[in-house]
């Protein structure tokens, strides 16, 4: 396919998510347990968004002449790096797969992408709108299993010629272990982390519960940036506190709060402390 084409299609895909915004959002919301409300107000418009943003980048990705000494003659080219090994987590299954394949495709790479394997159903559904839209058999391919099993498949074949991963530090360190036993493929490596919530001496406690519950629980406390630690000072945790009850989560469905159900129940277990 040429760069124009590539555009074409992606643009076509964003227009197809939009046209199936509710059918996408309700299976996000029963893949993940996210609210209804930040599927289709947040996530579907987002995505939609992501597509044509890399869509735009299709066609207007030049070489260059660069300066030389002499008689030489230096041009840089951007080619497609081939196969796309990518690895997408149960977070945001659906904003995770168009920010791996967007670009991806937008460079005239073909792309296989596992999903996590709570999570496989918005993937699988969008895959489809992009054959859809014109993509042709083949440049995409979306597979669900467990990592030991496909995801190390997908890291160790010899085909693959880039891998891009989202997920927890430990699951990164496999990944790039595997990439390098194998053909020493590049590895692009999204990973998890801590991000402090601090509430100075000086803040408004009523708007520091707000901004905290949602800094805390947003996404049902499963985003690289959800803030873990809090930290403030003793007088502001002694009036805080009491406070804190009035942040409820809302039911799957069409509730308005940031946190809803678990995507496993694994996560009941109790967390140790950072």
């Amino acid at each position: 396919m040429t760069a124009y084409e590539r555009c074409r299609v992606l643009l076509r895909f964003a227009d197809l998510i939009e046209r199936h915004a509710e059918e996408v959002a309700a299976l996000e919301t029963w893949d993940n347990g996210k609210t209804l409300a930040q599927a289709a107000g947040a996530e579907v418009p987002m995505v939609a968004r992501c597509v044509r943003y890399y869509a735009g980048w299709a066609d207007k990705i030049h070489g260059l002449v660069a300066p030389a000494d002499g008689a030489h003659h230096v041009q840089v080219l951007h080619e497609p790096v081939g196969v796309a090994g990518q690895i997408i987590p149960w977070n945001f299954p659906l904003l995770m797969f168009a920010w791996k394949v967007g670009p991806a495709l937008a460079c005239g790479n073909t792309v296989v992408l596992k999903t996590a394997e709570q999570t496989p159903l918005s993937a699988l559904y969008v895959a489809n709108l992009l054959h859809e839209a014109g993509l042709p058999e083949g440049v995409l391919n979306v597979v669900s299993g467990f990592g030991p099993t496909a995801g190390a498949a997908l890291c160790s074949h010899m085909g693959v010629d880039k891998l891009a991963f989202t997920g927890s530090t430990g699951t990164g360190q496999i990944v790039l272990e595997l990439a390098a036993r194998s053909n020493l493929k590049p590895v692009t490596l999204e990973l998890g982390g801590k991000s402090p919530f601090i509430v100075m001496d000086d803040a408004d406690v009523d708007q520091a519960v707000e901004l905290a519950h949602q800094a805390v629980f947003f996404n049902q406390v499963r985003a690289s940036l959800s803030a873990c630690p809090t930290l403030l000072p003793v007088p502001n945790a002694q009036t805080l506190s009491p406070r804190t009850h009035r942040a409820n989560a809302a039911a799957p469905g069409r509730g308005r709060s940031c946190t809803s159900a678990c995507t496993t129940s694994s996560w009941r277990s109790p967390r140790p402390a950072p």
